[in-house]
């Protein structure tokens, strides 16, 4: 609590004493001065001494041998000290001089605030003094705040004697300083700042400059506070411009305040118009644009699901699955994963991630989804977790250069004329859709083979065709039988004459038979008689 020391002069002359010194706490240094003492012949020495009666009381004392004496640290109460000076001759002279060090007086500062002031709109800014304030020691500390007014106000130092203020607006205003002395006793004054308005003016809006951000962040601050009125601004509009992208939510209600959230935004072009209105009724519009580009990592970054529910998914889990992937990748590589979240639909737990190689190079999301296929064919449990889907973050898939990916189903939608491999379909050979077959050469391979099958159908018809009729063809070796009894003929052969013995002198010239049916029953050139008549040709006579 050493302050700057006053400095005292002493002067010791033959049986004269010098005048008593006060000094008042905090304060506890001094200096004393002799260089005022006289001889006619030169003082060659100075000693400074302390009172036997003031033995216990404290005191740093220095430079004793010198017409100066440093007193330091001294207590309250009266020190007595003794000056002896000896000149040129050994002759000397001794004279003493009172310290009485008294209590502080503990009287709290003055605190002046300064002159009440009146200002007129546009102007919205004024500044405050109160370096006017006293104090019986020293003011330590100065703090300005507003009590009152129609807006509130920004300090650009509220600690500081002397600070500006901003943000002012038509009406009254109340400002006080709170003054702090070196003994913490404080006082405060109020100054009274009055805005006028002259002629009313428009508001200014001011929507933000424009900026670009990049995904995975979807979510986009607006602010327009620093709009400004030379009264007060009472309404706040944003609206989404014309050209602006559509999709992106915007929070409850901010679009009625100073700043606007928006929520969900995608790869695009965003347009925002801020309007304000003051309480004239006068407005303005400033428009804002932010561009929302695509993920840098997109390309690299895998989704893994597992059949988990999230709600259901602790830290541990979590921890433990990050820690089994990473021992999955390439050796050297760093798995950096960028969120974990509940599947849309599922409700799954989903972790997104890539890879970064020892390098720093990312590696491409395809490589690493075959990768892990790759190793999770060998043995399922790897991760501890049963994997329902592993695939890139968006769909890479190419879909053989004959279609497109569909981002929801991860199906490829094949161009015309191609289709997708039905093995794959359903065989499910390979994990991924594709558009390899050509519908023109599908189509002529079905003909192909409709007309190999119906050909091998009419060559097995055929050949059983062939072999039926050269067993029906096969001519049986002739056998007779002698006709022992007349009795054994059968009734109706005396019915008719036999044409060889007719009683005509006339002659069979030509007998025709009819022909029998290719596939009828015939045996040795013979059908089968009738209802027991037998049928014969026609005869012609001569």
């Amino acid at each position: 609590m050493l302050k700057t020391p006053s400095t005292e002069h002493v002067r010791i002359p033959s049986e004269r004493l010098g005048e008593d010194k006060i000094i008042y706490l905090p304060h506890n240094a001094i200096t004393l001065s002799g260089n005022l003492s006289t001889d006619d012949h030169a003082i060659t020495t100075w000693e400074w001494t302390k009172s036997a009666d003031d033995a216990q009381k404290a005191v740093d004392m220095q430079d004793t041998r010198t017409p100066y004496l440093q007193l330091s640290n001294l207590e309250e109460g009266m020190y007595t000290f003794s000056l002896k000076v000896t000149d040129s001759a050994n002759q000397s002279s001794t004279a003493q001089v009172h310290v009485f060090v008294k209590p502080p007086t503990n009287k709290p500062p003055v605190a002046n605030a300064g002159e009440n002031q009146t200002i007129s709109l546009p102007q919205t800014w004024i500044v405050v003094d109160a370096s006017n304030s006293t104090d019986d020691n020293k003011i330590m500390e100065f703090k300005w705040e507003q009590i009152e007014g129609p807006s509130t106000v920004t300090f650009r130092n509220a600690n500081s004697s002397k600070t500006n203020v901003t943000g002012l607006t038509k009406g009254l205003y109340i400002f006080r300083v709170t003054v702090t002395d070196d003994n913490k006793n404080i006082a405060s004054d109020k100054l009274y700042i009055t805005v006028n308005q002259n002629k009313n003016q428009k508001p200014t809006a001011n929507a933000g400059e424009d900026f670009t951000v990049e995904l995975p962040r979807n979510v986009v601050i607006l602010n327009g506070s620093n709009s400004k009125d030379d009264w007060a601004i009472v309404n706040w509009k944003w609206s989404r411009d014309e050209n602006s992208l559509a999709i992106g939510n915007i929070a409850e209600k901010t679009d009625e305040s100073p700043i606007l959230i928006i929520t969900d935004i995608t790869a695009g072009k965003y347009i925002f118009n801020l309007t304000v209105f003051d309480e004239q009724g006068l407005s303005d519009t400033d428009s804002v644009t932010f561009i929302v580009k695509n993920d840098p990592k997109l390309f690299y970054l895998v989704d893994i699901t597992i059949d988990v529910d999230a709600k259901f998914l602790t830290e541990a889990q979590f921890n433990n699955l990050k820690g089994k992937l990473a021992l999955l990748v390439t050796d050297g590589s760093k798995l950096q994963v960028r969120s974990v979240c509940p599947e849309v639909g599922s409700g799954k737990a989903k972790l997104s991630f890539y890879i970064e190689s020892s390098s720093g190079k990312l590696i491409p999301g395809n490589e690493v989804v075959q990768h892990l296929r790759q190793k999770l064919w060998v043995d399922a449990s790897l991760l501890g977790f049963s994997v329902a889907k592993l695939q890139t973050a968006i769909c890479q898939n190419n879909c053989s250069g004959h279609g497109i990916c569909n981002e929801q189903t991860r199906e490829c939608e094949c161009e015309a004329f191609w289709m997708r491999n039905l093995f794959n379909v359903y065989l499910n050979v390979n994990e991924d859709s594709d558009c390899s077959w050509s519908i023109l050469y599908v189509v002529l391979g079905m003909v192909c083979g409709a007309l190999i099958f119906l050909g091998a159908i009419w060559g097995v018809f055929y050949l059983f065709y062939t072999w039926c009729t050269r067993r029906r063809l096969t001519t049986k070796p002739t056998t007779y039988k002698l006709i022992e009894d007349t009795e054994d003929l059968p009734p109706f052969a005396s019915r008719k004459s036999n044409i060889s013995d007719s009683d005509t002198d006339s002659d069979v010239v030509f007998e025709s038979r009819t022909k029998p049916p290719r596939f009828g029953d015939s045996r040795n050139g013979h059908k089968p008689n009738r209802n027991g008549f037998q049928k014969f040709g026609r005869r012609v006579k001569t």
